[in-house]
């Protein structure tokens, strides 16, 4: 399988390429990007291909590495805890370390903004984790009482560097393509990670679950590390094309206490701050409860779960570009508050599942619950680079992801929780929880449709 998967790569490769510059270089019937036709005559012909080379290869990146990074954390990793004998607690740990590392993310910010050398901090914490992740499954080969602690020690300095480097990452990101694209690159970008994704997290899911089946765990590791290995070998490869990140010239950082305070005194970047924040508490009470819902109350098989959760996540993929056409008429900030509202309806239906009705509901619940994230994210994003400055916005985005973790480490800890107090009683009392995530997430959407941002 693995094997097949890398033969196929080039070509499919070559396809993706094509289409992405025809889809984010094109305007109307075929011309080309305003931007790219004034480029032509202004640069010579390596320039304008330095210009569509460019957010091409930010888009590539994406794929790989993070198609790698997202079909390795949750349900695959807590196998890999099992398989390592570790307790119900600290398997939770674990698994749960890509919602809580996000901490980081402002010691990152803080460093990025310090450096006098960013396109060797950005290489540095981009190549370490992406070298890191595949010794996490590599660890099968040592004996189970040397493996499992190598296993944690990788995984979490893997996930604690990604998180350190990603605003610096999402700052090298946007400084590098904006106004350089159409308006809908970030949809594109999004509707394409979405398909790589699920064909990678279908491909170590099947490779678990044969494993699994025939007694052989430990090939089935290896066989996922090797397949991370390509994937993220590949990834460094484009890594090392992109070029040096745009910094405006600025004077000496402002002392850590001033840089953390700025986004904080920012009206209109504190109110999308905190509507990501509320919509993340709510969210853990939502999507974070029907992970553990959806198999030990529903008791669905884990095929059961990955054939629907593929489903689901097609459809994000699909309607991503629906998303961007919807926030070409209504801006991005309307989109933001439409797409919660709908995992507020989500939540009730989530409410309503019970065994009898898993079987026809579940599938509706995994698509319904996939398609607004199509243009959730993207609209956070865009509402964060139009209400933060381009000299300090990876500060912004430290900020931003240190109170956004905070907030969901929180709604992890009071669900946890409620959780605990309505064990006591009979099984459709946890139900409660989703109608907490719901109230949560109605408070959201009216805040986002409130939000001053008129660019997004």
């Amino acid at each position: 399988m693995i094997f097949h998967l890398v033969f196929c790569a080039g070509p499919c490769y070559d396809v993706l390429g094509f289409m992405l510059r025809c889809r984010l270089f094109t305007a109307g019937n075929g011309g080309a990007h305003p931007i790219v036709q004034q480029n032509k005559h202004q640069t010579d012909a390596g320039g304008g291909q330095q210009m569509e080379k460019t957010p091409r290869d930010f888009i590539f990146d994406n794929l790989l590495s993070m198609s790698a990074y997202w079909a390795c954390t949750g349900a695959i990793i807590a196998s890999l805890t099992a398989y390592y004998g570790f307790s119900l607690a600290l398997s939770n740990v674990v698994t749960g370390l890509s919602g809580t590392l996000p901490i980081l993310q402002l010691a990152g910010g803080l460093a990025y903004e310090r450096t006098t050398r960013p396109l060797r901090f950005l290489r540095l914490c981009n190549g370490t984790w992406r070298v890191l992740l595949p010794l996490v499954f590599f660890s099968v080969l040592l004996p189970r009482t040397a493996g499992a602690p190598l296993m944690v020690v990788c995984y979490v300095l893997a996930i604690g560097i990604y998180q350190f480097a990603c605003p610096s990452q999402t700052d090298w990101l946007v400084s590098s393509v904006e106004g350089r694209v159409r308006g809908d690159y970030y949809s594109v970008r999004e509707m394409f990670f979405m398909l790589t994704y699920t064909g990678v997290f279908c491909a170590v899911s099947l490779i678990i679950d044969r494993a699994a089946r025939h007694g052989a765990q430990q090939t089935g590791f290896l066989a996922v590390g090797v397949l991370e290995t390509m994937l993220l070998a590949a990834s460094l490869t484009v890594l090392l094309r992109l070029p040096a990140p745009e910094r405006p010239e600025k004077a000496e950082p402002a002392p850590a206490a001033a840089a953390l305070l700025e986004p904080l005194r920012n009206r209109r970047f504190r109110r999308v701050m905190l509507t990501n924040m509320v919509w993340s508490l709510s969210g853990m009470f939502i999507g974070g409860f029907a992970a553990v819902y959806q198999i030990q109350v529903l008791e669905l098989t884990f095929f059961e779960i990955m054939v629907w959760v593929t489903a689901g996540n097609l459809c994000r993929s699909l309607c991503t570009p629906l998303m961007a056409r919807l926030a070409a008429r209504i801006g991005w900030k309307n989109v933001t508050a439409l797409t919660i509202a709908m995992m507020a309806c989500v939540a009730a239906l989530w409410a309503a599942a019970t065994r009898q009705n898993a079987a026809y509901l579940f599938p509706v619940l995994s698509i319904l619950g996939a398609v607004p994230y199509a243009g959730m994210g993207v609209g956070f994003l865009k509402m964060q680079v139009a209400t933060s400055p381009s000299a300090t916005r990876s500060m912004y985005f430290s900020v931003n992801s240190l109170f956004n973790g905070a907030s969901a480490l929180l709604g992890s800890v009071l669900c946890s929780a409620l959780i605990s107090v309505l064990e006591a009683y009979p099984p459709h009392a946890l139900r409660c929880i989703f109608f907490v995530g719901l109230a949560g997430a109605l408070a959201a959407a009216v805040m986002a449709a409130r939000i001053p941002c008129r660019e997004a």
